[in-house]
């Protein structure tokens, strides 16, 4: 990526009512201008005021943000045309023939972290503002967007340059009786203490970016299905009386406690001659190794309840819950224990009991806490690495300091402060920040 081209890409999905093409580079509205026709031309508008006109054919409405006053910090245009394929397709054919070049994924974001609009930390939030499942993951977006996390890891980098600073100043100026700090090691602790807490937070941060893997067991006819339907809000599934309809995975993504899943409805488990049902089932074994926690259905209404345990006792899946289905079948049936295992009564059909389900998902995800808060803030797995080796950097750092090597202590604490201002892009390099903007999609 460069920052001296004109770039235009569509800044929203082409099919829907409207879509906005953004411009955005030094000839932006000299660019736009060739191809947009209105009663003023884009060269005299005002910034920040709509005007419409045509290009082509086709109404168009163009507005104008002067640099610096732009997402990206250069001079931008956006040009909103009808949605249709036709027109959208023909508008930034339009502009590219004008001069544009194709905006690579990200490039309007990367040009706002450039320009110093957002840093690094900032910038990897507007993709988790696109991408979050839930409203829990929208508002912590939106509150990184806002500065949280970054005021706080500027923090840590200004306190280790500063031990860095005194540590420098102690060799340059070794014969001066200047008023040199006796805490350095103490202050290395603190910051040492407050990077620990930042690492806490990958967890919830994980858990609310990614989501959580839930897979659906048990035997045929248990009603995972149903209850898929139920906490989809639809019929995503199909459900019959007929054993085995489910022959392979059936995936849908939802909120549960404000928190993002994807379901998993598997084929149900036993023994078939059916090669079709056997590869399903196998299938469904698989799915549930690798869930991050399983809802285990079990039919109350069966006659054969200690077989309904069985598959559930050979499979030992991690984080699982014993879901008897069907309870408004068999309203006052005794059902057998199930040790160690949390269980809970329900009926998928009448949507009864499933507070109780997800009471018990809340405290498998949140570590037995009764709610599901939104943190402040929550570094990701980058930022989690990062904040890692600066540790490291740290400990090493206090090791010299404790011997008094404040040459060698300088250089550690360099160190820590490369790695804490790669969270925020104060220090980075071109292959990370490839990384992270090629993630964006294409007009972000």
């Amino acid at each position: 990526m460069n920052t001296t081209d004109t770039i235009a890409a569509p800044a929203t999905g082409i099919g829907g009512a409207v879509t906005i093409i953004r411009v955005s580079g030094p000839h932006s509205v000299e660019y736009a201008s060739r191809v947009w026709q209105g009663k003023r031309s884009l060269l005299d508008a005002e910034p920040r005021k709509m005007y419409l006109g045509k290009v082509g054919g086709d109404p168009t409405l163009a507005v104008w943000m002067k640099s610096p006053a732009s997402y990206t910090g250069d001079d931008v245009v956006e040009l909103q045309c009808h949605g249709g394929a036709v027109a959208a397709n023909s508008l930034l054919r339009a502009l590219l023939s004008a001069g544009c070049r194709m905006a690579e994924p990200g490039e309007f974001t990367f040009r706002a972290f450039v320009n110093g609009k957002l840093d690094l930390a900032q910038a990897e939030a507007v993709a988790d503002l696109i991408n979050s499942g839930s409203e829990s993951a929208m508002h912590l977006a939106e509150r990184q967007l806002a500065g949280t996390l970054s005021s706080r890891l500027d923090d840590l980098w200004n306190r280790i340059n500063h031990l860095r600073s005194e540590c420098e100043a102690r060799l340059d100026f070794p014969d001066e009786e200047l008023d040199f700090e006796n805490d350095l090691i103490e202050q290395c602790a603190s910051i040492k203490a407050d990077m620990y807490s930042l690492l806490e937070t990958r967890e919830s941060g994980a858990r609310l970016r990614d989501g959580i893997d839930v897979v659906l067991a048990g035997r045929p006819n248990a009603g995972k299905s149903s209850l898929l339907n139920r906490l989809a809000g639809f019929d995503r599934a199909i459900v019959s009386d007929i054993p085995g309809t489910t022959r392979d995975t059936v995936e849908h993504d939802c909120s549960i406690c404000g928190i993002p899943v994807h379901l998993t409805d598997t084929a149900g488990l036993r023994d078939s001659s059916d090669p079709i049902e056997s590869l399903g089932i196998e299938r469904s074994r698989r799915s549930i190794a690798a869930a991050q926690v399983t809802f285990w259905l079990l039919d109350a209404s069966s006659s054969e309840l200690a077989q309904e345990l069985d598959e559930l006792n050979d499979a030992h899946p991690q984080n699982v819950i014993a879901v008897w289905n069907k309870c408004d079948l068999v309203p006052d049936i005794e059902l057998p224990p199930t040790p160690g295992i949390p269980s809970c009564r329900i009926s998928a059909i009448n949507g009864s009991g499933i507070e109780l389900l997800t009471e018990e998902f809340k405290k498998i995800v949140c570590n037995g806490k009764e709610s599901v808060s939104i943190p402040e803030f929550a570094v990701n797995a980058r930022m989690a690495d990062a904040l890692e080796r600066g540790i490291y950097s740290i400990d090493q750092a206090v090791i010299q300091l404790a011997n008094e090597e404040f040459e060698l202590a300088a250089c550690d604490l360099a160190d820590a402060s490369n790695s804490v201002g790669e969270t925020t892009g104060k220090t980075t390099s071109c292959d990370l920040l490839d990384e992270v903007f090629h993630r964006f999609c294409l007009g972000k």
